[in-house]
């Protein structure tokens, strides 16, 4: 948890926001393109949310603009576009990718945003991600590419580390929260 001295933290209009927004946005068009076999178009619009998940980032700690708006919504425009592309590549036979990555993605993702917005409504404070986390995204991020282009041996190893990384992020948010409800005053 992170306590900002940034008067604009609430603040909701910024570059950051907006790129965090594009990326929800290029989810249709990119399920469009896999679904259409455009492998070029898949490539560039998938390069266009790695990117514009870095410089969101990036943009929101030079600008001095993290938002508590931002906090929440990086992580839903993160887990919107890779819910669109996993259930793609779940439904396509030829891919065959795992089912049970999901499973576990969904039920770390439940109880974490559950917890986390739990404890926010008590402390009132915007919990941000932990650096393994960021890590499990962009390695997940990169099985999923593998997944796309039907590189599937391959992407198959590099999904296995991303579990990895998906439970050990796992274990330090519900740690971290373990923390948290120690210290919140009873009801």
């Amino acid at each position: 948890m992170v306590k900002s001295n940034n008067p604009g933290r609430e603040r909701i209009v910024t570059i950051a926001n907006a790129l965090s927004l594009f990326r929800v946005f290029l989810t249709v068009p990119l399920i469009w393109a896999l679904e259409q076999d455009d492998m070029r178009l898949v490539l560039i619009l998938t390069g266009a949310a790695v990117l514009s998940d870095y410089f969101d980032g990036f943009l929101a700690r030079r600008a001095h603009a993290i938002t508590d708006l931002g906090k929440l919504l990086d992580p839903i425009a993160d887990k919107f576009i890779m819910l669109g592309v996993l259930v793609f590549l779940i439904m396509d036979e030829e891919r065959q990718f795992p089912l049970v990555f999901f499973l576990i993605l969904s039920v770390r993702d439940i109880t974490i945003v559950n917890i986390g917005a739990y404890l926010m409504q008590r402390r009132q404070e915007v919990f941000e991600s932990n650096l393994v986390g960021k890590w499990f995204v962009g390695v997940s991020t990169f099985a999923l590419i593998l997944y796309i282009v039907k590189w599937t041996v391959p992407g198959f190893w590099v999904l296995m580390f991303s579990i990895f990384l998906m439970l050990v992020s796992w274990a330090l948010y519900l740690r971290r929260y373990l923390r948290y409800f120690k210290t919140l005053p009873p009801l």
